[in-house]
């Protein structure tokens, strides 16, 4: 399938690529006058006019230099390589955070696993809320509920788990998200839908993120599962959002989830981003390539990436 074709026409004036990029004019005559980051082609009447691909360029070069680097030292980079020195900018950054968290072993979720198996939804619940008093939310999200839902996945594909057993356990987690969740709303400027596209018919890989997104202190808007791009773009656009996040767990080539991207990034405000997370979120972003495209690799990188957005 062929992905979003960025255009090299000039058509974009200034002030346009100022309001995409949150450079201002000022700052972007600057930054071709002394780096030439990019150049621009000029109209009969002498407007400077920029391309598709040089807002995208100019919306990275921003980016990198909001997390720390000097416009000295990226501006002859390309755009492919800016893109990868952001994604390693925020991966090195969340396990410098890893770290530094105190040891503290691994969670033992025996107890968890047990209840899972005997069908006990009180005691998973008695548990997990357990859990997330012990460890705090975050490390709850990320060193527990996380792994305890790999595992039930795991046993559940390998056939040691009954489908009543999987059930029984997600409608317990879909309960202590929704509390954690309601416990972190905040209202905020920082906005940000989740959800998932259509033929994505698992829910949980969201709602983690939706939570995830509360504790970095972003006002969520959870959608939920199987919704075409128009409706996520309209309900991006009536909040507003400037961020969507996306679970993807379906493989690609189902109900032609690039195509949706695409369809979603058409849809949205040009300073709309989109965060793609889930096991194919990486794969997506490498296909669409897109610079408001990007993937998480886990929910503490997905609050990384939250907190150092502008919003």
């Amino acid at each position: 399938m062929d992905t979003i074709s960025r255009s090299s026409e000039p058509r974009h004036p200034i002030r346009v690529v100022a309001e995409r990029t949150g450079l201002s004019p000022t700052l972007l005559r600057a930054w071709e006058r002394r780096y030439a980051v990019v150049e621009p082609e000029r109209s009969d009447g002498g407007q400077r006019l920029y391309s598709d691909e040089q807002v995208d360029r100019l919306l990275l070069l921003r980016r990198s230099v909001d997390a720390g680097r000097s416009i000295g030292t990226i501006a002859d980079r390309s755009t492919s390589e800016l893109q990868r020195m952001l994604d390693e900018d925020r991966e090195a950054r969340v396990a410098r955070e890893r770290a530094d968290r105190p040891a503290a072993g691994a969670v033992d979720l025996s107890a968890a696993i047990e209840a899972v198996r005997a069908m006990d939804a009180s005691g998973l619940d008695r548990e997990l809320r357990r859990l997330t008093v012990t460890l705090g939310a975050e490390r709850f999200l990320d060193d527990a509920l996380a792994p305890l839902l790999g595992s039930i996945g795991d046993e559940w594909r390998a056939g040691n788990l009954r489908p009543a057993q999987e059930h029984v356990a997600s409608a317990v987690v879909r309960q202590i998200l929704g509390w954690l969740l309601e416990r972190s709303r905040s209202d905020s400027d920082r906005r940000v839908v989740i959800g998932m596209l259509s033929g994505e018919n698992h829910d949980l890989g969201g709602l983690l993120a939706a939570t995830s997104a509360a504790l970095a202190e972003w006002e969520v808007l959870f959608l939920g599962e199987d919704l075409p791009p128009s409706e996520i773009a309209a309900a991006a656009r009536a909040m507003p959002a400037s961020v969507v996040g996306l679970s993807i767990v379906s493989p690609l080539s189902w109900d032609g989830i690039p195509g949706q991207l695409e369809e979603l990034l058409e849809l949205l405000e040009p300073t709309t981003s989109v965060v793609l997370g889930g096991a194919f979120g990486a794969e997506l972003r490498d296909l669409i390539d897109h610079p408001r495209v990007t993937a998480v690799g886990d929910l503490a990188s997905f609050r990384t990436l939250l907190r150092e957005m502008p919003g």
